[in-house]
C-alpha cells in the first residue's frame, strides 16, 4: 500500500497510451489522491485525462523542446498550483531490423525525445519544487538489455536512468538534498 499523496500534484509525461506505463503509472498516482497531469504529443491525451476522472487535467506537448518544456510546466502550475512530483516516462522507439537502415534523422528523434526530454522537464521542473519532491525517470528491460530490433532506445535511457552516484550531486547542487530522484522499469518484455 503506497502512502496517500492526498494534497499532491503530480506530471506524468508519455501517458498518451492506455496500456502504457505512464497511463498505468497515473492511474495508480490517482488512486492514492494525488492530482494529476499528464502529457503526450497527441490529442488522445484529453480521453486518457477523462479516464481519470475529475481533479486530473491532459496537456498535448512534444517534449524534446525546452521551451516546450517550460510551457508545459508553467500550465501545470497555473492549473494545480504547485508540482510535487515529476514522472518522466515520454519516448520514442522505432523498430529497426538492419542497423543500416537507422537513418541520423530517427536516432536524432530518438536522442531528442528519450534523453533530452528528461533533461528538459527536469530542469525545468525542479526550480519549482518544494522540500520532499520526487523526479522518477522510468525505462523499460529494452533500455537495460537491449533488443535486436530497437538497439537504440538503451543509450539515451541509460544514460538518464538515475543511480545513487549520478543523482545525489544533482539533488544536492539543486539545493534540495531531500529531494529524491528514482529509477523504475517495466518488467514487460
Amino acid at each position: 500500500m503506497l502512502a496517500s499523496l492526498k494534497g499532491r500534484v503530480a506530471l506524468v509525461t508519455g501517458a498518451g497510451s492506455a496500456e502504457g506505463i505512464g497511463f498505468a503509472t497515473a492511474r495508480l498516482l490517482a488512486a492514492q489522491g494525488a492530482s494529476v497531469a499528464i502529457t503526450s504529443t497527441t490529442e488522445r491525451i484529453h480521453e486518457r485525462a477523462a479516464e481519470l476522472g475529475s481533479g486530473h487535467a491532459g496537456f498535448v506537448c512534444d517534449l524534446r523542446s525546452f521551451e516546450n518544456a517550460g510551457r508545459l510546466v508553467a500550465s501545470v502550475i497555473n492549473s494545480f498550483g504547485k508540482l510535487d512530483i515529476l514522472v518522466n516516462n515520454a519516448a520514442f522507439q522505432l523498430h529497426v531490423s538492419r542497423f543500416e537502415d537507422l537513418t541520423e534523422a530517427h536516432f536524432d528523434r530518438t536522442m531528442k525525445t528519450n534523453l533530452y526530454g528528461y533533461f528538459h522537464m527536469s530542469q525545468e521542473t525542479v526550480p519549482h519544487m518544494k522540500r520532499g519532491g520526487a523526479i522518477v525517470n522510468t525505462g523499460s528491460v529494452t533500455g537495460i538489455m537491449g533488443n535486436k530490433n530497437r538497439w537504440i532506445t538503451r543509450p539515451p535511457r541509460a544514460a538518464f536512468m538515475p543511480s545513487p552516484g549520478r543523482c545525489r550531486p544533482i539533488s544536492f547542487h539543486v539545493g534540495f538534498g531531500s529531494m529524491r530522484w528514482r529509477r523504475a522499469r517495466s518488467a514487460r518484455r
